[in-house]
């Protein structure tokens, strides 16, 4: 129980990656029950490498917006560890970026999977109708989960100098 919770946990992208695997798994291979088990792994391994590359990714995906945003803090605050001079609420609201950023990372991942894999997925099912069928949810996947949490990430990494602004404004 505590896999699903983690997954929940983690956002959209990992509960889309984990439905789509599950149910490529049983269109595919209807019959053994334990394939279904596996259904999980690609989610695993998506969830493992945003804990692991976090900052990597963050930095690929909203590189420029959070150097930004950095910057503007380094100019405000007048040092670099503005981290542990900040407010307990100031720390909080960058804890609560990292943490939407870690979800954000995974959607993107799982969008990505998915997007790459329908088409192949449709191809096997369906022929050149289910490639259709597979493009048009990778389409969909590319859309809904990777280009709109690439747009929030870019977004939370511009506001995540908001809190430092209107803290040191008021001084």
């Amino acid at each position: 129980m505590q896999i699903a919770t983690k997954i929940w946990d983690s956002g959209w992208g990992a509960v889309f990656l984990t439905v789509y695997t599950g149910v490529a798994i049983q269109l595919v291979r209807p019959e053994p029950l334990f394939l279904k088990t596996l259904s999980v792994l690609p989610t695993i391994l998506v969830m493992f490498l945003a804990d692991q590359q976090n900052n990597r990714l963050i930095n690929f995906f909203a590189g420029g917006e959070l150097r930004r945003s950095t910057d503007q803090i380094q100019k405000i605050t007048g040092h670099d560890d503005f981290y542990e001079s900040a407010s307990e609420e100031l720390q909080n609201r960058v804890d609560d970026f990292d943490r939407r950023a870690y979800q954000k990372n995974i959607s993107i991942l799982a969008g990505l999977i998915i997007a790459l894999t329908t088409p192949f997925v449709g191809f096997y099912l369906g022929g050149t109708f289910g490639l259709g069928i597979g493009l048009v949810i990778g389409l969909l996947a590319t859309q809904l989960l990777t280009r709109r949490s690439i747009q929030e990430l870019n977004r939370l990494a511009q506001n995540i100098s908001e809190p430092y602004t209107a803290k040191y404004e008021n001084q």
